[in-house]
């Protein structure tokens, strides 16, 4: 076992979950996403993709404690205490995505059988990534790793 197994089963069994960085490359954007949370607390794990690391981590933390106070997050939800004066989303992550960004917690759990939430945000004018709004330049900042609806999208 390498130190990175034993500090993240280590922060698992101490705190109730463990969060993981990981850089942006030419695959794609950096994101964060937590180990543990589904064994501790019955509660989906949670990424957010393409916001600085150090502040997803910081975000991912805060939901963890919100998590252990008893919220729970729900899929197609929008949530406006994540992220200050801005709503995030709550959305399923497809299977589909598991290989290519949750290979730590598919080692921890030692198969594909736990959940995931992806926190999607804003840009600061509070557009979406679905949104037609959604700047060309950050296109392929966000990817979203679910399916969306025509409820949450409010498209026609």
């Amino acid at each position: 076992m390498t130190a990175s197994d034993k500090k993240l089963l280590s922060d698992i069994d101490s705190h109730g979950w463990h969060v993981l960085k990981i850089m942006d490359d030419d695959n794609g954007p950096g994101f964060c996403y937590s180990v543990g949370l589904y064994k501790t607390f019955n509660h989906p794990e949670i990424v957010i993709v393409g916001l600085k690391l150090d502040l997803a981590h910081t975000l991912i933390n805060n939901i963890g404690e919100d998590i252990r106070a008893g919220k729970t997050f729900v899929s197609g939800q929008f949530y406006k205490d994540i992220l200050d004066g801005y709503q995030c989303l709550m959305l399923d992550t497809d299977k589909s995505f598991y290989k290519d960004y949750f290979g730590y917690a598919k080692w921890y759990y030692k198969n594909e059988n736990f959940p995931v939430l992806q926190c999607i945000y804003p840009t600061i004018k509070g557009v979406f990534p679905w949104d037609k709004l959604w700047p060309d330049n950050i296109k392929n900042l966000q990817p979203v790793l679910g399916q969306l609806t025509k409820d949450i999208t409010n498209e026609a």
